[in-house]
């Protein structure tokens, strides 16, 4: 969809022209895609594009509140999605509980582009912090302004389902999914020292099977001024689900399990 090599005085006139040929621009979805390509975003995927990092963009994966996200295609072929935080999201109020109090981020800019640029870097620490805890997140590569630039969990025909779309065979493996999906709760409060902070079946990905949690950028650490309550509402959302499937989940058990409280 958009190509590295040519020129910056015509590339912006060539994004344009690709963009309205891309994939499922239709309707809501098209107006949404024109709100996130302002023009600075397009200079920023120059940037990357120049640098080899990404050679085209394939087709949206899908569309939230603040960002949307591609997949793309490296030089060498490899896939990789591209998640594009848009500047002018009403909703980038909301993001400052998560960013204020965390002092990895103390001196950021406060003002709405530097905010989400923040953003765009603390989904980018948080998904390294817990790839080296032991959490299968997608694998990050690079976070340029309000690029993010990471693996994309999928084959080559289309993006893995979410686990809130996915059909769930019985209860063993309702079960199944469940301990991994605690598992990855356990490492990300325990190890990585950090609580997901909006964890639902509509940010899990099923991945041949397996669920692979995803969307970590409001992600907080542990000793953040909101993290109990942003915990026990990962823990109501989970239990939720699961106990939808037919499970036997307890709010307050599955909470001592995240936090080691149940072990001797």
């Amino acid at each position: 969809m958009i190509f590295a090599g040519v020129p910056m005085d015509d590339w912006y006139e060539l994004v344009e022209e690709k963009l309205r040929k891309l994939p499922g621009r239709t309707g809501r979805d098209m107006k949404t895609q024109d709100e996130v390509f302002d023009r600075q975003t397009v200079f920023t995927l120059y940037k990357l594009l120049s640098r080899g990092i990404i050679d085209s963009l394939d087709f949206p994966i899908s569309t939230g509140k603040e960002a949307n996200v591609f997949r793309g295609t490296t030089l060498g072929g490899k896939r990789v999605a591209v998640k594009i935080y848009r500047v002018n999201t009403a909703t980038f109020r909301d993001l400052m509980k998560y960013v204020q109090g965390d002092p990895r981020f103390e001196n950021a800019k406060k003002d709405q582009r530097g905010l989400i640029h923040t953003w765009t870097q603390k989904e980018f620490k948080n998904l390294h912090r817990m790839r080296a805890a032991g959490i299968d997140v997608p694998e990050p590569i690079t976070a340029l302004n309000n690029i993010l630039i990471m693996e994309y969990i999928g084959d080559d025909e289309q993006p893995a389902v979410r686990l809130k779309d996915s059909y769930v065979e019985d209860r063993y493996m309702a079960e199944e999914i469940y301990e991994k999906v605690v598992r990855d709760m356990v490492l990300i409060y325990r190890n990585a020292g950090l609580i997901h902070s909006d964890l639902s079946e509509f940010n899990i990905l099923m991945d041949e099977g397996k669920p692979r949690i995803i969307d970590v950028g409001q992600a907080v650490l542990v000793k953040h001024p909101n993290s109990e309550e942003f915990l026990s509402r990962d823990v109501r959302n989970i239990a939720r689900y699961f106990n939808k499937l037919g499970l036997d989940v307890g709010e307050e058990e599955l909470l001592k399990r995240i936090k080691g409280e149940n072990e001797e």
